[in-house]
């Protein structure tokens, strides 16, 4: 038998019971057990803040909200890669670590802004969306070995996030 795979995982808000994906977080949990894949959740996260962009909320509070999610994965979590389900809490945590490590500003910024809450940000830990680990990490043919019930003739439609 095989260690399971450790990822810190950041459900994000349409995840929570009763939301618009709740369905694909019970999807989620159940091919990670399948698949030997332990997603431990991030204690006490917060909105990615992808749609704070749409309302002009401000550069540095939306990327110091997705800052504070990878900083409670590296305190919380450490050494583990953070994956996320929704397309827009990937992409909203990814920019944020992306943008950070490439502005000083942006980064004293958020720095500041992580100190009021009482956290550090080493913003070394690698970003990823399941569809990636399962490609990459798990592989095609793992996956398919795994079917319990082919999907054969049954529409799908894709969950495009928040």
């Amino acid at each position: 038998m095989s260690e399971k795979k450790q990822l810190s995982f950041y459900p994000g808000c349409s995840s929570q019971s009763g939301a618009s994906s709740s369905n694909y977080l019970n999807s989620i949990n159940t091919m990670c057990d399948e698949l030997d894949i332990n997603l431990n959740p991030i204690p006490d996260w917060n909105c990615c803040s992808a749609s704070i962009g749409y309302a002009q909320g401000g550069q540095l509070p939306r990327i110091a909200l997705s800052a504070r999610n990878i900083a409670l994965s590296e305190k919380h979590n450490p050494g583990q890669e953070i994956v996320a389900t929704c397309a827009a809490c990937w992409l909203a945590t990814r920019e944020a670590s992306e943008r950070i490590s490439h502005s000083e500003k942006i980064k004293q910024g958020t720095d500041l802004a992580l100190k009021e809450a009482g956290l550090v940000l080493k913003n070394d830990t690698k970003i990823r969306h399941m569809v990636e680990v399962l490609v990459e990490d798990i592989g095609f043919d793992a996956i398919k070995a795994k079917v319990k019930k082919p999907l054969e003739g049954i529409k799908i439609a894709g969950y495009v996030g928040c």
